[in-house]
C-alpha cells in the first residue's frame, strides 16, 4: 500500500482543524472546514493499491444540486494529483432512493472496469449516501468507499449508520444492507448552501437525541458556534442512546414512516416527518415547549392535508403487512420522570397507542 504518495496522517492519527468525531463503527468521521476538498483525494491515494495515480479510477455520485455547486471544486483536488474522477449524476434521489438507482451506479462500475483497487464516493445527502453506500457492498468485484455528507441530516445520520437502506413502492426503507465506507468526511463548507427545506431535515434526528439522553442539544441547534464541537455531541449522546438500547433510537419512526408512505415522499421531508412523530410522542407541557422552538427552527407542529383516518389507515397496512404478533413500541414509563423505556405490545395494544399520538398532531380540520 502507497501509504508515501500523499501524506494524510501524522503518526498518531491527528488532522490539524479536523477532529475525529466519536461513533461505534469500524470506521472513522473526520469533521473540519475544508476537510471534503482538501483531504479525499489525499487519503484515497495513500489508501490504494494502484501503482500510479493515473491509473486509479474514482466515481462520485451525486445529484446535480450538489455537483452544480461543489463538483468542480471537489474534483480539483484529483486533477491536480493526476487522478481524473468521473461523475455519476442522479436525478430525484429524495424520492427514487431505488433499486434502479443502485443498479444505475452499480452497472456504470461494472461497465468501465472498477474493483477493489479502485473508488466510489458519495458526495450528497442521506439519499445519495444510502444508494451509493447499497451499491458498494452488493458490487460482486468489490470496492473501496468514501462517504462525503453534504447536509445536517447525512451528517448526523447517514454518516453513523450502520445500514445502507432503500425504498420500494412507496414504503420507507424496505430493503438494507450493512453500510460500510472506509472513511466519512464531514465538512461544515456545504452547509452554507443547504437550502432551508432541506436544513431543517436534519434537526428531527438531534432533536430525538435532546428527547431521548441530552436536552442542551437543543438549545445550539439553530446556530451552533462551532460545528465540530457540536457534532462531537451529538455522535457522544447517539453513541450513549446505542449502548442503553439501541431500539430507543426508533422513537418516532412509525408514525414519521406512515406520514412519508402517504404522501409518497413528495409533501413532507423525513425531517418534518420525524419532527411532527417526535413532537406526539412527549406530554403535553412538554409538546408545548418543542412547538415553540419548532416555529424557531422553520418545523411543522400540526400535520395538515391528510385525515387522521387515512394516515392510520397506512399505519395499520404497514404493522399488519409485517405480520408480528409482538410490536416493538418506545415509550415514556412514567411522564414524570420521562424515563424512556422499549415495550413489547401486540399489534392491538401498539396501534392504540399510535393513534393517541395521531391525534395530538393532526390539525383540528383534518380530524
Amino acid at each position: 500500500m502507497q501509504r508515501a504518495l500523499y501524506h494524510f496522517f501524522d503518526e498518531n492519527d491527528i488532522i490539524y482543524g479536523v477532529d475525529i468525531l466519536k461513533s461505534d463503527r469500524k470506521y472513522k468521521c473526520y469533521c473540519g472546514k475544508g476537510v471534503a476538498f482538501d483531504q479525499a483525494a489525499s487519503y484515497i491515494l495513500e489508501h490504494t493499491d494502484v501503482g500510479a495515480p493515473e491509473d486509479l479510477k474514482v466515481a462520485v455520485v451525486s445529484d446535480r444540486a450538489v455537483s452544480g455547486y461543489y463538483y468542480n471544486r471537489f474534483e480539483n483536488q484529483f486533477i491536480e494529483r493526476g487522478v481524473k474522477p468521473v461523475l455519476i449524476p442522479l436525478q430525484n434521489i429524495d424520492t427514487g432512493k431505488r433499486l434502479s438507482v443502485v443498479d444505475e451506479i452499480v452497472k456504470y462500475l461494472s461497465d468501465f472496469g472498477f474493483g477493489p483497487c479502485d473508488w466510489l464516493v458519495a458526495l450528497g445527502g442521506g439519499g445519495i449516501l444510502d444508494a451509493a453506500g447499497f451499491a458498494a457492498y452488493v458490487l460482486d468485484s468489490g470496492i473501496s468507499f468514501m462517504a462525503v455528507p453534504t447536509t445536517l441530516n447525512a451528517m448526523v445520520e447517514g454518516s453513523v449508520t450502520s445500514r445502507a437502506r432503500l425504498n420500494v413502492s412507496g414504503h420507507k426503507d424496505e430493503l438494507s444492507v450493512p453500510f460500510e465506507p472506509d472513511i466519512v468526511l464531514a465538512d461544515p463548507t456545504f452547509l452554507e448552501t443547504v437550502p432551508a427545506k432541506i436544513k431543517t431535515n436534519g434537526y428531527a434526528p438531534i432533536i430525538r437525541y435532546a428527547i431521548l439522553d441530552e436536552p442542551s442539544l437543543i438549545l445550539d441547534l439553530e446556530s451552533p458556534t462551532d460545528l465540530r464541537e457540536y457534532l462531537g455531541r451529538v455522535y457522544e449522546s447517539r453513541q450513549r442512546i446505542e449502548r442503553s438500547d439501541s431500539r430507543l433510537l426508533t422513537l418516532g419512526d412509525e408514525l414519521a414512516n406512515a406520514i412519508e408512505s402517504y404522501f409518497r415522499f413528495m409533501n413532507y421531508t423525513e425531517g418534518e416527518a420525524l419532527a411532527l412523530s417526535l413532537l406526539s410522542c412527549v406530554d403535553g407541557r412538554r409538546a408545548e415547549a418543542l412547538k415553540k422552538i419548532y416555529r424557531v427552527l422553520g418545523l411543522p407542529v400540526k400535520l395538515t392535508g391528510v385525515s387522521e383516518k387515512m394516515i392510520y389507515k397506512t399505519l395499520k397496512e404497514r404493522i399488519v403487512k409485517e405480520g408480528k404478533k409482538d410490536i416493538i413500541l418506545v415509550d415514556l414509563l412514567n411522564s414524570d420522570k420521562g424515563r424512556w423505556v422499549v415495550r413489547t405490545l401486540s399489534s392491538e395494544e401498539a396501534l392504540s397507542i399510535l393513534q393517541s399520538r395521531l391525534r395530538m398532531i393532526v390539525g383540528e380540520e383534518d380530524k
